[in-house]
């Protein structure tokens, strides 16, 4: 799939809450600025036109926005929205339970009274898959008996094919992402709870 210029540009803008000065989206975004100077339109087009796909390359490594508008005070503490405590071996302390896992692009539940002290961290589910469909770009959702959705990550190329009540095992990865093996397979695709 080929992108447009205007999509790109677009998205790489609105995709970062905070100013990046490094890094391959910092030299992306400041390769931009340089192509917007260009007086003459065809060759501003054409600057815009070699930098499609490193901007398409660079997004496609960004995670999901969870929502629309300003950032929040929690995500501020981050970067973009990831917490860097799963950098070093503490994981978000809200995932103590195969329920809870990969839920922090979810919303919030209010705190329970009187709710136990969280229990430690997992680091992986297994679960047999109950259903499966693909999008119309071929990245696949699964559902499963734990009562999860997960969706393939749009910057995934890899196709996987899914059969009802294959379990397959969802890990923690670095950077706040999660990876998925199907049955004894070590091949890796990159998957974000959706549900």
């Amino acid at each position: 799939m080929k992108l447009g210029v205007a999509a790109v540009t677009g998205a790489l803008v609105l995709a970062w809450p905070i100013v990046v000065s490094a890094g391959p989206a910092g030299d992306v975004l400041k390769a931009m600025g340089q192509c917007a100077a260009v007086a003459d339109e065809h060759e501003r087009l054409a600057c815009y036109d070699r930098l499609a796909p490193q901007a398409a390359q660079v997004l496609a490594q960004m995670p999901p926005t969870p929502h629309e508008g300003p950032p929040t005070a929690e995500e501020q503490k981050s970067w973009f929205g990831f917490d860097f405590g799963g950098l070093f071996g503490n994981s978000p302390s809200r995932q103590t339970t195969p329920d809870k896992f990969g839920s922090e692009n979810l919303p919030k539940p209010p705190p329970a009274p009187g709710e136990a002290p969280p229990a430690a961290p997992i680091e992986s589910v297994t679960a047999k898959v109950t259903d499966f469909a693909y999008t119309p770009y071929g990245k696949f959702v699964i559902f499963l008996d734990s009562g999860q959705v997960w969706r393939q990550i749009e910057g995934d190329a890899d196709r996987a094919d899914f059969s009802k009540g294959v379990a397959v095992t969802i890990s923690r990865g670095g950077l706040g992402s999660y990876s998925l093996t199907i049955g004894d397979s070590e091949k890796l695709y990159k998957v974000r709870r959706v549900k």
